[in-house]
């Protein structure tokens, strides 16, 4: 089975400076000195109207390395808010469908050869944990409310902090910027009221309530009006709150929010929050602290069994959501493995008959050794690459878990910077 739709990695080389060094002299007395931010390593997942601002300055100030992550191709509507797709070979990349973070990292190259850029095409789930662990912060310049539970989690489970920007609806003159610090502060879906909070993490359990499914589809449909103005604005503040986080850290405890408002009246408010205690996604068991790296294993060789082999007494992996590993067309009667997570398979269809009537027959949450699908690979089975698994005793479900990431996923350069 091919690996997860629209999952590429593409790694380019660092392009030549023409002959022009960059002078960072203009920041020696900022925070964002030359000795600060080179070593730094961002992760920027979205590469719309908000992560262009993002990545651009990122840029500018000369980060070591900006790796960027995006599911979407750029369209003609891009245009007018991105100035990174702003270039003489622009149609030639609207006839060809490229996607976003490669256009991106490209322009990074160019704007900042002292900048390393890396392209990650897919979903937030398609990104292995692998990648936000070697991040230093991690800037969210998403549109989508499950994509933004996802990496906020993914985030709080290796102590990163995740700095989220949105556009408001309201007049297109409007946005926040909040800082979840990490570990030991609050997440996105602290934020939620419990009502909406329940409904998110059914929607990524795959256990979607009809009625809401319908209203929030009609919420989405409604697109939100977003201006290059309000993106540069709160893009800019993005990076500024994400990177002085990490070079002058505050509290881990609390995390915090300012909004931006231009229009009818300016204002700028300021404020602070707590983790929820009635927020599920804070097991202790959940945080990885210890990672124990593969860098000899890689997910197009490897198998869980294989994997779990190395847990004498019997170990289980665990699936960080539940996939719908079986189902069947009722209109056609085909039966197909999906392997998708259970939130995605929604809005999938027959592979016979494009049919979108479809059962699930198997939902996996856990592989252990007798599984049938314990000896097939990891790629085989549409997981994402350069991931951090998890593994729990099958005798003692109290025991501590163990995390093993298959390092060998990641470029030789990625793997050795890993703290």
């Amino acid at each position: 089975m091919p690996e997860p739709d629209g999952f590429r990695e593409m790694n380019g080389a660092t392009l030549p400076a023409s002959g022009v060094a960059r002078d960072y002299s203009r920041l020696t007395r900022t925070l964002y000195t030359r000795e600060s931010v080179e070593r730094l390593t961002t992760l920027v997942v979205g590469a719309g109207a908000l992560g262009n601002e993002v990545i651009k300055n990122l840029a500018l100030i000369g980060v070591g390395h900006v790796v960027i992550l995006d599911r979407d191709h750029i369209e003609a509507s891009n245009l007018t808010r991105s100035v990174l797709f702003c270039t003489a070979g622009i149609a030639s990349h609207l006839a060809n469908r490229t996607p976003k973070a490669v256009v991106a990292a490209e322009r990074v190259r160019e704007l900042n050869p002292d900048v390393q850029a890396t392209p990650h095409v897919g979903e937030v789930a398609d990104c292995g944990l692998g990648i936000v662990r070697r991040s230093d912060v991690v800037f969210s310049c998403l549109d989508n409310e499950m994509a933004r539970l996802e990496l906020s989690w993914a985030c709080a489970r290796l102590g990163r902090p995740l700095v989220d920007g949105g556009l408001g609806r309201t007049n297109s003159s409007s946005g926040m910027v909040s800082l979840f610090p990490g570990s030991d502060g609050p997440c996105y879906a602290c934020r939620k009221a419990p009502a909406r909070r329940r409904q998110l993490l059914q929607e990524l359990q795959g256990r979607e309530d009809p009625c809401w499914l319908r209203e929030r589809a009609q919420a989405e449909a409604d697109v939100v009006s977003t201006t290059p103005v309000m993106a540069s604005v709160i893009g800019a503040l993005q990076v500024e709150v994400g990177l002085r986080h990490v070079l002058s850290p505050a509290d881990p405890t609390r995390g915090e929010a300012r909004r931006v408002t231009l229009h009818p009246g300016f204002s700028a408010e300021t404020s602070s929050f707590e983790r929820s205690p009635a927020c599920p996604l804070h097991e202790a068991a959940s945080v990885i602290t210890v990672v124990r790296e593969r860098p000899e294993r890689t997910s197009t060789d490897w198998t869980p069994a294989a994997l779990l082999d190395e847990y004498p007494g019997g170990a289980v992996l665990l699936l960080d959501w539940p996939v719908t590993a079986r189902a069947a067309c009722r209109a056609c009667g085909a039966v197909f493995e999906p392997w998708v997570r259970r939130a995605r398979f929604r809005a999938a269809t027959c592979p016979t008959c494009r049919g979108s009537d479809l059962a699930e027959q198997e939902v996996v949450t856990a592989i252990d050794p007798s599984s049938p699908w314990a000896t097939r690979t990891f790629s085989a089975l549409g997981l994402p690459r350069a991931h951090i698994w998890e593994i729990a005793s099958l005798a003692d479900a109290a025991a501590p878990r163990h995390h093993v990431e298959l390092t060998g996923d990641l470029a030789p350069r990625a793997a050795a910077g890993a703290q």
